[in-house]
C-alpha cells in the first residue's frame, strides 16, 4: 500500500475505541518476567474481563498449558491481525524483551525487563525507542536502574522507573520438590552461561563456546570431580548460543539441557534455579537473581580478558562480582564443586551484602506488585 493509503488506514485505526486487551512479549515466548505477570492476573480472574493476548515471535500457537483458558490468544506479531489490529487497540502492553511499538499515547506500556545492568551493552543491541518516552520501566532498585537506564540508551527522565523486582523471582521463594527428582544426584548445581557465538549470525564475544568444557580432557576431569562429589552439574546454554561446538553426551554428570527439558518435565527455568545447591555462570545478570536464593555462586572467568575486550562489563558493578568465586581454570571449578559438597560457603557475608544493595525488595511479591499497576493503569485508559 501506498505511503498516502497506509497514512489514512493508521488514522483510522487510530480512531477505533481501545479494547479491554493486554498484549505481552517474551523471549522465549510465553516466559519469563512476562508470563510470571501473566501468571498472576489469571490467577486473578482478569482474563475474565480481559483478553491477554501474547505477542509471539514464533508461530503464534498457544502451548498445552494456556489453550484451555478462556480470552487468552496468541499471535504472530509480523502478522496482518497484530499489527493493524490488536497493536492498535490494546490499552497495555508487557513486554520483556522486544520494544514492540506503542500506537496510540493513550496506551500504557510498562517494560518488564529480562535482565539488569551488568554487561556494556550501550549502543549495542537494546534501545528505548521514541514512542517509549515516559513508559513503565521495572528494576530491582535505585542502585541499578541507574545502570538499567544507560544500558538501554535513555535517561531516568525519560522512563517512569519502578522499583519492584523482577515478577519471575518470585518462584525463587518457592521450593519444587520435582527439581529434585530430575537429576541422579541428590544435589545438583545449575550452570548458566552467557551467550558467546551466536547461531545465525556472526557475532562473536569469545574463541570459546563454554568454558573449560570445550576442552575434552577438561571436562573430563570436572565430570570425574562432579561424580565423586555426588553432585550434577546442569549446563542450560543462553537460547541464543551456536550449540554446534557443545558435546557432552558421554559425560555422566554433565547434564545438557534446554527448554524442551522444562517443558517435558512441566517445570519453569526459574524453579530449577530456585532449587540449585549453587550457580555457575559468567557475564550474565542471572547471578542478581540467584542472590535472592543465599546459595553459592561461581564465575566462569576463563575468557575473562578476551570477553572485556570485545562486549565488555560495567566498570562500576565489578564490585558486585564479589558475591562469588571467580573461577579462570578448570581445577578452580572442580574446587567450587567440592566447597560446594562440602557445604563451604566462601563467600556468604559478602553476598548477602551486595544482596542487600541490589533489590529493594525480597519478599517474592513482585509479580503482584506489578499487576497491581497495570491493572491500576488500564482501568484507567479510556
Amino acid at each position: 500500500m501506498n505511503s498516502y493509503i497506509k497514512g489514512a488506514f493508521e488514522l483510522f485505526l487510530k480512531r477505533l475505541p481501545l479494547k479491554n486487551t493486554i498484549i505481552f512479549e517474551s523471549i522465549p515466548d510465553y516466559s519469563d518476567n512476562a508470563r510470571a505477570v501473566f501468571d498472576e492476573l489469571v490467577k486473578r480472574g482478569v482474563n475474565e474481563e480481559y483478553s491477554l493476548v501474547w505477542a509471539a515471535h514464533s508461530d503464534g500457537v498457544l502451548p498445552d498449558d494456556l489453550k484451555d483458558l478462556k480470552n487468552v490468544v496468541s499471535v504472530n506479531m509480523n502478522s496482518f491481525k497484530y499489527k493493524y489490529y490488536y497493536s492498535y487497540t490494546a490499552k497495555a502492553f508487557a513486554v520483556s524483551n522486544y520494544f514492540m511499538q506503542r500506537r496510540r499515547e493513550e496506551q500504557y506500556y510498562i517494560y518488564l525487563a529480562h535482565g539488569a545492568a551488568f554487561k556494556a551493552i550501550k549502543d549495542k543491541r537494546y534501545s528505548v525507542p521514541d514512542d517509549c518516552k515516559g513508559c513503565d520501566f521495572c528494576s530491582y532498585s535505585d542502585y541499578i536502574s541507574r545502570y538499567d537506564v544507560t544500558n538501554l540508551n535513555t535517561y531516568i527522565k525519560d522512563v517512569n522507573v519502578l522499583e519492584t523486582g523482577f515478577a519471575r523471582n518470585d518462584v525463587l521463594f518457592k521450593e519444587n520438590k520435582k527439581c529434585k527428582k530430575l537429576f541422579e544426584t541428590e544435589k545438583y548445581i545449575y550452570w548458566l552461561p552467557t551467550f558467546r557465538q551466536k547461531k545465525d549470525d556472526k557475532t562473536s564475544v569469545s574463541s570459546i563456546s563454554v568454558p573449560f568444557i570445550y576442552n575434552t580432557k577438561w571436562a573430563e576431569k570436572i565430570n570425574e570431580t562432579a561424580k565423586q562429589c555426588g553432585i550434577t552439574l546442569v549446563l542450560k546454554p543462553h537460547p541464543a548460543q551456536d550449540l554446534s561446538k557443545i558435546r557432552l553426551d558421554s559425560l555422566s554428570n554433565i547434564k545438557l539441557i534446554d527448554n524442551g527439558f522444562l517443558d517435558k518435565n512441566g517445570i519453569k527455568n526459574y524453579e530449577l534455579l530456585a532449587g540449585a545447591s549453587a550457580l555457575l555462570s559468567d557475564y550474565s545478570s542471572v547471578f542478581y537473581d540467584y542472590l535472592l536464593c543465599d546459595k553459592p555462586i561461581g564465575f566462569c572467568w576463563e575468557d575473562y580478558d578476551e570477553y572485556l575486550y570485545k562486549e565488555g562489563i560495567i566498570p562500576d558493578l565489578m564490585s558486585v562480582t564479589d558475591c562469588g568465586e571467580k573461577l579462570y581454570t578448570a581445577d578452580e571449578l572442580c574446587e567450587f564443586i567440592k566447597n560446594v559438597a562440602n557445604g563451604n560457603d566462601v563467600c556468604a557475608d559478602k553476598r548477602n551484602e551486595i544482596k542487600d544493595r541490589i533489590h529493594k525488595y525480597t519478599d517474592g511479591n513482585s509479580s503482584k506488585r506489578i499487576a497491581d499497576i497495570i491493572l491500576q493503569k488500564v482501568k484507567g485508559t479510556q
